[in-house]
């Protein structure tokens, strides 16, 4: 339960948040002022652009499998070194070749690459550095998705403002080029190659030595279509989905909820500022949780919250359920990824754990495509802001039946 990473460990926590906070930016965050930027430069429609960036964003589904295939076969650093150049390569050019084409194929690529460093080869690589610690690491590591909700929004508006629309763009790339030479000399696949051992766990020379040859020398006996076949791959992969679909569709929706109940615009945007900053120690509490509860517990009761949350917004705000609802929302920001990862490590183990996750992010990543049209069918349906949460709370009913089917024995 302690946080005595070593500095090596400490290390990779600190770039893991680093990526994941530029990752989560472009591909998520970013387009609360990417779309109206290009619109307004390059005189693009911006309810065309924001159209084409759902179908873009399926990039990130397809990196699931793909660049968790190239981790396998080439090393988690080098998916994201490759990830970080080629992804830095496109957000670059959405700001110098601006056209409806160019923008889906350059967003797509955003989410393929972003998704590749962040999400996949991160997550990658803080499973396999901590391998029993991996709930309390990733509760400090979401800390850095939770920062990115608040701040990657200002700091891109700062470097449109300063530097202009193209060289703004570029600012950001060069972030993740500074990010990619920090990993080529601060990274390695393993602890056991730095000589480090897992977790920081207490191991001689000798067995820190045996471990990285065992490490190096290991096949993942399971084949894709095993995995495939493997009934608890399905109940993670949608019922992690189905987290998302409730996550996602509160989030995205805070603002005009708010506005519709009354509020300006800038004072719903400072609650979900509010609410972001309230995400950074929930991060980490997630991750205690996770850790002192396990990984199955700890996600069931995760779900439970997201329930609460989703209930207290189907009725109209007063002060106090104003404020318990945003404590509630915000507290949750860091937990999905932290706790939708760890239920992997605990089922597949390091060496498994890379196969196991190309094929339960993907499926994860469908189910959460979804929210958005769960979202609208409850707004256009179900009689408005009631019945979609009334919809949303029933997923989120459905996601802790299906956790709790789950056998998280570990699979040998």
């Amino acid at each position: 339960m302690k946080s005595n990473f070593g500095v090596r460990g400490w290390s990779i926590i600190v770039i893991e948040g680093l990526l994941i906070w530029i990752a989560a930016g472009v591909q998520v965050h970013g387009l609360n002022i990417i779309v109206p930027t290009l619109s307004s430069a390059f005189g693009i429609d911006s309810k065309t652009l924001l159209f084409w960036a759902t179908p873009a964003s399926w990039g990130g589904v397809v990196s699931a499998f793909a660049l968790a295939k190239v981790c396998e076969w080439k090393g988690i650093k080098f998916t994201i070194l490759l990830s970080l150049i080629i992804c830095a390569l496109c957000f670059g050019l959405m700001g110098t070749w601006a056209t409806v084409i160019s923008f889906v194929l350059l967003f797509a690529g955003v989410n393929f690459f972003g998704t590749g460093y962040g999400y996949v080869g991160g997550l990658m690589m803080i499973a396999n550095w901590f391998p029993r610690k991996k709930n309390l690491a990733l509760g400090w590591v979401t800390m850095g998705q939770t920062m990115s909700t608040a701040l990657f929004v200002p700091a891109l508006a700062w470097l449109f403002e300063s530097f202009g629309v193209q060289n703004g763009f570029w600012g950001v790339s060069l972030a993740m080029i500074v990010l990619a030479v920090v990993v080529a000399f601060f990274v390695r696949n393993t602890p056991e190659e730095f000589g480090c051992s897992p977790d920081n766990e207490p191991m001689s020379a000798e067995e820190i030595e045996r471990s990285r040859r065992e490490q190096e020398a290991y096949v993942c006996p399971l084949t894709t279509t095993q995995l495939l076949g493997m009934r608890d791959v399905w109940l993670i992969g949608v019922a992690s989905g189905g987290v998302y679909v409730v996550l996602v569709g509160v989030l995205s929706q805070l603002v005009p909820r708010l506005m519709a109940m009354g509020y300006d615009l800038h004072t719903a945007i400072m609650y979900l500022s509010i609410a972001a900053f309230i995400g950074v120690p929930g991060s980490y509490c997630w991750g205690w949780i996770g850790q002192k509860m396990g990984s199955k517990a700890g996600i069931i009761f995760y779900s439970l919250w997201w329930l609460g949350a989703v209930v207290l917004n189907m009725f109209e705000f007063n002060p106090v359920t104003l404020w318990a609802s945003l404590i509630m929302i915000g507290f949750s920001f860091g937990g999905a990824t932290n706790l939708t990862t760890s239920i992997v490590a605990e089922k597949f183990h390091r060496g498994a754990f890379v196969k196991a996750f190309g094929v339960i992010a993907p499926i994860q990543g469908i189910v959460r495509c979804c929210s958005f049209a769960v979202l609208a069918f409850g707004l256009t349906y179900l009689g408005g802001y009631a019945g979609a949460y009334a919809l949303l709370a029933a997923i989120a009913v459905i996601d802790v039946l299906l956790f709790w089917m789950t056998d998280l024995t570990p699979v040998d």
